[in-house]
């Protein structure tokens, strides 16, 4: 049986023709992956658990009309490494699935890794119905094609912008899309900041890397000059903003998130001040639209900042200045815990107690969030989590920073 011509095309373009005189035709591995050599893929699933997230597809080996190996270069990585075809469970390109199939034998770890998939799909379907027994609705789950539209209308609404701003230039990674007048040399670091967070937070939360979180992409819209900063939100966000704010994470109630900002003087603040707010709209994203508490909101942001830029000296600022207050006052300040928007003088009263309950255990801070997402208050997420109130919360952390009679 004869090749399609486009596939033997590709074939031989790529250089992985079958051997001369091989019968059949390639089969559906190779079918899937073929057109997508020299790309990065979103995800690529082993029998044995084992994920290999935003790689790119080096090639594909097919011998005897059927791919007998695939070899892809991991991110961040220069060498290539060589997969069986026979171990491939799932390939996910552009958030769809290309190839799934299930792999017979494979020995323990195949089965390992079987039993982990399925107690991973009886866990969201557990935590579906909890929070439909709240009256939460979870954020849908997107197929592919509603992904590719929002990537689009995104990127048309970037050529709206450009018409005002003709510097913007837009560039892309796996997970944000960045509209920015700064030279690639200069806005490269930054992306790798981006992601970095975008990683660590699914990483605290659970989350498989290479699993979509945003609706489509996080877009941000990032200015050299604080002016086109503010003329960007009048125009097109439809406020004006408050001079020293450097950035803004706009966050729509149909999942949609786009961030806007300008550089400043310091790269370091500049980086962190990135990751911090876009750190909001992930958050944002995350499960449900249910909204986290200001002080928890603000202190993960705030945390996440310090743990993807350490270099900053702003969060360590803060934190100084916060324990002052703390100690000269005997209090969180106003209304810390139910505050709508907590004070500039408790992001550092935040920071800490994020913090504080990180270092005390981080899968147990991780369900304290999610008891949130799904529906309880923070008072009973908080008391599931870590089998306390927040009245005991506050009393354990002014221990902590030397204010034992710390008040709300």
């Amino acid at each position: 049986m004869r090749r399609p011509a486009r596939l033997a095309a590709l074939l031989v373009l790529t250089g992985l023709a079958a051997a001369a005189g091989s019968p059949g035709r390639a089969d559906a591995l190779s079918e899937a992956l073929l057109p997508h050599v020299g790309k990065r893929l979103d995800v690529v699933e082993m029998n044995n658990g084992r994920r290999f997230v935003r790689p790119v597809l080096e090639r594909v080996d097919v011998r005897g009309g059927k791919a007998a190996a695939v070899r892809i270069v991991e991110e961040g990585r220069g060498q290539a490494t060589s997969l069986s075809a026979r171990g491939i469970v799932a390939i996910v390109v552009d958030r769809e699935t290309v190839y799934e199939t299930e792999v017979a034998g494979g020995g323990a770890a195949a089965l390992r890794g079987k039993l982990a998939r399925e107690r991973q799909a009886e866990e969201i379907a557990a935590l579906h119905e909890r929070m439909r027994a709240r009256g939460v609705s979870p954020w849908p789950e997107l197929p592919a094609e509603e992904h590719a539209a929002e990537v689009a209308a995104l990127e048309a609404f970037v050529e709206r912008v450009r018409e005002a701003f003709p510097a913007i230039v837009l560039r892309q990674t796996h997970e944000f899309m960045v509209a920015t007048d700064m030279p690639p040399a200069e806005i490269g670091p930054f992306l790798v900041n981006l992601d970095s967070m975008h990683d660590l937070l699914c990483d605290l939360y659970g989350i498989p890397r290479g699993e979509p979180v945003w609706k489509g992409k996080c877009l941000v819209i990032a200015f050299r000059s604080e002016d086109d900063f503010h003329a960007f939100e009048a125009r097109f966000m439809g406020a004006p903003v408050p001079r020293g704010v450097h950035g803004l994470c706009h966050q729509s109630s149909d999942g949609r998130v786009v961030m806007a900002c300008h550089r400043g003087p310091e790269a370091d603040a500049f980086a962190h001040m990135l990751v911090h707010e876009t750190s909001h709209g992930f958050n944002h994203r995350w499960l449900s639209p249910q909204r986290l508490p200001n002080w928890l909101n603000e202190g993960l942001a705030e945390w996440v900042g310090t743990q993807v830029v350490p270099r900053s000296r702003q969060v360590p600022l803060k934190e100084a200045q916060a324990l002052a207050f703390m100690r000269r006052t005997g209090t969180l300040g106003p209304d810390f815990l139910t505050a709508a928007n907590i004070e500039a003088i408790q992001y550092g009263i935040a920071s800490q107690l994020v913090k504080f309950l990180v270092a005390r255990d981080r899968k147990k801070f991780a369900d304290f969030v999610r008891g949130i997402k799904e529906g309880m208050t923070a008072e009973e997420s908080l008391e599931a989590a870590f089998q306390g109130t927040l009245a005991d919360l506050v009393a354990a952390f002014g221990g902590a920073v030397g204010v034992p009679s710390l008040q709300p």
